[in-house]
């Protein structure tokens, strides 16, 4: 009875209180007549949006895909055992979009559940046998592929069983009318996927097992080069092991909370922040030092990759001042004169034809 008391002088309230603020916002309506829209016509255009919306991350996707995919292989030597087979193509289907996008999905890329090529990376392979965006696959290695919302899955499988028992195997591809097969020869890349995040955020960011980009990000990187600076520093994260090595400092720091506790003593959590925080500037710094070997490793350019800082400091002005301990980033312009120094290291080696490989403290190593 007391519970139905309280609904009751609730309800009287609201009916009160709801005048009032029908009255309040009514006097701070618009006061121009609003255009009526045809609901039909309203769902035609949220399908040319789609369209729109659908074709423009295809060309984020190229982009990203194209210049991640030399750094892959440039990296290798850094993977350790974290290596696949890589052909340089990537493989989709209509499922690989959200329910909602699949009708437009269907209109840009074709009326068809079977797997389809979606991207090549230059001068890999995949180019080089002859393989080409929108071929359908048919069979791999005598294979016939499979249709539907698992294929991708099951290709993946598929794949692995092929390319990791021989050194070539046989694609067959629809493409027009015409089936064609294609030879194709893997070289070996690091197994972390690079991946494009439907925001607009100014970051990027590895966890161990993937590397993912934002599009906010990469549309700030101007240059290809710029990209491909972005890109190596978080493959440079996985590789050196700091996400692992993060997540040993949190648990240090948590422990030491528990302790604490234990001992009449609330931290708040201090030190597990504490523990979050540690080395992280140094660990963005080594990302920084050893993403520029894997640049010129994977052949592309460094001289200028410093100037990406004075740009993101342009963009944001804190970052110029280096928060102190806490801080999980250097500041801009520490970021800036290391890595122009790192390029001047890595100019002096190649002229005195010294290995190009990072200098490592003492009983340390990377890679091979």
């Amino acid at each position: 009875m007391p519970q139905k008391n309280k609904v009751f002088r609730l309800a009287m309230r609201a009916s009160i209180l709801l005048p009032f603020a029908a009255f309040f916002f009514s006097a701070c309506a618009p006061t121009t007549q609003r255009m009526a829209v045809d609901p039909k016509l309203a769902e035609q255009e949220a399908e040319i949006q789609r369209e729109i919306a659908i074709e423009l991350f295809q060309r984020h996707e190229r982009r990203l895909f194209s210049v991640a995919y030399p750094v892959l292989v440039g990296g290798r030597s850094f993977c350790k055992d974290k290596v696949a087979p890589q052909v340089g193509a990537r493989v989709s289907t209509i499922y690989a979009y959200p329910e909602e996008f699949r009708k437009a999905a269907r209109k840009v890329f074709g009326d068809s559940e079977k797997l389809r090529v979606s991207l090549i990376a230059p001068g890999s392979p995949a180019e080089k046998a002859g393989l080409r965006e929108g071929d359908v696959l048919l069979r791999i290695d005598g294979k016939p592929l499979p249709t539907g919302e698992k294929a991708s899955a099951e290709l993946a499988k598929l794949y692995d069983e092929v390319a990791q028992k021989k050194t070539a195997f046989t694609l067959d591809v629809e493409r027009g009318a015409a089936a064609i097969s294609i030879t194709l020869t893997p070289e070996t890349g690091c197994n972390y996927p690079v991946l494009l995040a439907n925001d607009d955020s100014l970051n990027a960011f590895a966890d161990g097992a993937r590397i993912v980009i934002m599009r906010g990000m990469l549309r700030f990187a101007e240059s290809d080069t710029e990209l491909a600076t972005v890109i190596a520093h978080e493959l440079a994260h996985n590789v050196m092991e700091h996400i692992s090595a993060k997540q040993g400092n949190v648990m240090l720091g948590t422990l030491a909370d528990i302790l604490a506790a234990l001992g009449g003593v609330n931290t708040q959590g201090t030190f597990g922040r504490l523990g979050s925080a540690a080395y992280s500037q140094d660990f963005e710094a080594e990302a920084d030092y050893v993403g520029l070997y894997i640049m010129v490793l994977s052949g592309l350019e460094i001289e200028g990759t410093a100037h990406f800082w004075r740009r993101m400091a342009a963009a944001h002005p804190q970052a110029i001042q280096s928060g102190g301990f806490l801080a999980t980033h250097p500041s801009t312009p520490e970021r800036f004169l290391a890595l122009e120094q790192t390029v001047k290291e890595i100019k002096a080696k190649q002229a005195e034809g010294k290995r190009l490989r990072p200098e490592m403290k003492k009983n340390t190593k990377v890679g091979g």
